[in-house]
């Protein structure tokens, strides 16, 4: 099957595709379409070393995740959660704002986050620790410098949240705000950081909701092994029976 070879269908939706395709082994094509549910251009790498039954399987949960992911909360355009569902997804599209199912995490896949302005960290937090920095606590402009007794800067260039995640297939995430110089007395940058303050308060509550789940599951964990080491010890004495202690144990596991 040759390139100029009309009679081509999608590998994945089965629909004739002509020269709009794109080849992701000898003779397996896939259409525009199927790509961009897929992740883009930026999935093709992976696409190419996965089978057509695999790759169809991916489309499948994404498309499952898609429908799943009911948006109970806006910060702007920038960033939707589906509290319910403990999920998040920072939307895609310079002018029409899509969700894009590939991108759709939970909570727990937060490992931290930090504003960086014109390449300096202004705050950080993440699961397991507080947040570093006064964004959440000071006004516009009171940060950046205010360490150094250096004169602050009058404008900046980028604005933006970085949040490292818990996946291989998307590592980091970033969320845009500024990416022309703007003066800082501005109301597009007064606008933007105060969105970036109440998207960095919404991930400093999910980061210690997350910190508080795995504490109380590790308390539990401590718990549960505690209380049968202690009917271990009163089987191993005679104080109760081997089936006596084999109950107890199964209630403690939820078995």
């Amino acid at each position: 099957m040759g390139f100029f070879d009309l009679k081509v269908k999608c590998a994945i939706c089965d629909n004739n595709i002509g020269l709009n395709r794109f080849q992701l082994s000898k003779d397996v094509w896939i259409c525009p379409n199927c790509l961009k549910k897929l992740g883009g251009n930026a999935a093709f790498p992976i696409l190419r070393n996965m089978s057509v039954n695999e790759i169809k399987e991916k489309l499948n949960n994404t498309t499952e995740s898609l429908s799943n992911f009911v948006v109970t909360k806006k910060i702007g355009d920038y960033i939707y959660f589906d509290e319910q569902n403990k999920k998040w997804t920072i939307p895609q599209g310079m002018f029409k704002k899509v969700i894009d199912g590939n991108r759709i995490f939970d909570y727990n896949d937060i490992l931290d986050y930090e504003l960086i302005e014109d390449g300096n960290s202004i705050s950080k937090g993440g699961v397991g620790r507080a947040i570093v920095g006064g964004a959440l606590f000071g006004g516009v402009g009171a940060i950046v410098g205010g360490s150094t007794g250096h004169k602050q800067k009058q404008t900046c260039t980028k604005l933006q949240i970085k949040i490292t995640l818990n996946n291989t297939n998307h590592p980091i995430e970033y969320i845009t705000f500024i990416c022309t110089e703007t003066k800082k007395d501005n109301f597009v940058y007064k606008t933007s950081f105060s969105l970036a303050q109440q998207i960095l308060s919404m991930l400093a509550i999910i980061c210690q909701s997350n910190s508080s789940n795995e504490i109380s599951s590790t308390k539990s964990n401590f718990s549960v092994t505690d209380e049968i080491k202690k009917y271990k010890e009163l089987l191993d004495i005679g104080a109760i029976t081997q089936e006596e202690y084999e109950k107890k144990k199964n209630e403690l596991l939820n078995i």
